[in-house]
């Protein structure tokens, strides 16, 4: 279980970096990550029983959260989005395994499902080291991609 609190403080420290240093496409990755990480933590059951039948819950948001990456990836004006979507697309896909095959073991279930995790938040970090340094080197960086370069 510590664990899961020290990936919460990971999680935590990220979101807030980029929510205070991103631009948009950050600011609303750490925010549905940190959103995602919260929902998951108060949805799952006990211990004991987590993991070994189908999460539904959990299915539910890391669904919702897929559904909010990819959106963000097709309108980002950045590359590591698709990156973050790609990872989180696998962590989804346990869920997937588990649906057609019940017998998968359930900690394969649930490494499959969480160990994106790790990546997907350094991927956040960087991206938001990455555009605050495009700021600094020029002054500003465009967060879509049809956004109008000349307006800063």
């Amino acid at each position: 279980m510590d664990r899961v609190w020290v990936f919460y403080a990971i999680q935590l420290t990220a979101s807030g970096y980029a929510l205070l240093r991103g631009g948009a496409p950050e600011r609303l990755t750490g925010l549905a990550l940190l959103l995602a990480a919260l929902s998951t933590s108060v949805i799952e059951r006990d211990i004991p029983v987590l993991f070994a039948g189908m999460e539904v819950g959990v299915m539910l948001i890391d669904l919702i959260l897929l559904g909010v990456m990819i959106v963000i990836t097709l309108h980002a004006d950045r590359f590591w989005p698709a990156w973050v979507t790609a990872l989180h697309a696998l962590g989804t896909g346990a869920h997937l395994a588990k649906a057609i095959s019940p017998d998968v073991i359930r900690l394969v279930y649930a490494v499959l499902s969480a160990v994106w995790s790790y990546p997907i938040v350094l991927l956040l970090v960087i991206g938001t080291v990455r555009h605050s340094r495009r700021i600094q080197a020029q002054g500003w960086d465009l967060d879509w991609s049809r956004q109008d370069h000349t307006i800063r």
